[in-house]
């Protein structure tokens, strides 16, 4: 049995996803990948890449439980807290992805490790919801990850196109169920080859 670990922020955890122990994209996931697999989510709302963000994943248990599981895959989605102005800084980030990737590749599993650039953040009448930025996104943390990804010859989920408006999102940042459904589908394309 392969064990994938999902690691990420409130996107991956489920926020706002009515019974969302079933419905969040890991679940979901672990539904379409059946029982040769389990899928734990390892999702904490707010959370950041950057080691010293006001939220950082590192500094979570949920981050030393994911090591300790010896995950045999990956799915490393984070970076939308990374937009927020207090957070973002280009070469922090870039520094802390790259260590938060190389701690799950030293792992003694030696995990398959998929990066995943974050969905779209909309912002409607263009004030930022939660405190993110879509520019920062685009801009910023999407270009860093597909860079990262290419520099560390890992593979690479970009969502950038998976959703065209935020109708699968209540709040412009979080998808519902069908729309982590959405999410769990493009991410099994790439576990599942």
């Amino acid at each position: 049995m392969k064990k994938v670990a999902c690691i990420g922020d409130s996107i991956t955890w489920g926020f706002t996803i009515l019974n969302r122990r079933s419905n969040s994209y890991p679940s979901q996931l672990q539904q379409m990948l059946g029982p040769d697999y389990q899928v734990r989510n390892f999702g904490y709302n707010d959370a950041s890449a950057r080691f010293d963000a006001d939220t950082p994943y590192v500094s979570k248990k949920v981050y030393t439980r994911s090591l300790e599981w010896a995950p045999d895959i990956v799915l490393l989605m984070l970076g939308s807290n990374d937009t927020k102005r207090r957070n973002w800084d280009p070469e922090v980030f870039r520094r802390d992805y790259r260590k938060l990737v190389q701690s799950y590749l030293d792992l003694p599993s030696k995990p398959r490790v998929i990066l995943i650039a974050p969905i779209r953040i909309f912002q409607p009448l263009h004030i930022p919801v939660l405190g993110l930025y879509s520019d920062t996104m685009e801009e910023g943390v999407r270009p860093a990850i597909r860079e990262i990804a290419t520099e560390m010859g890992l593979e690479l989920v970009d969502l950038v196109d998976l959703f065209t408006d935020s109708k699968y999102m209540m709040d412009g940042v979080h998808p519902q169920a069908a729309g982590a459904r959405m999410l769990a589908e493009a991410i099994y394309s790439t576990v599942n080859w």
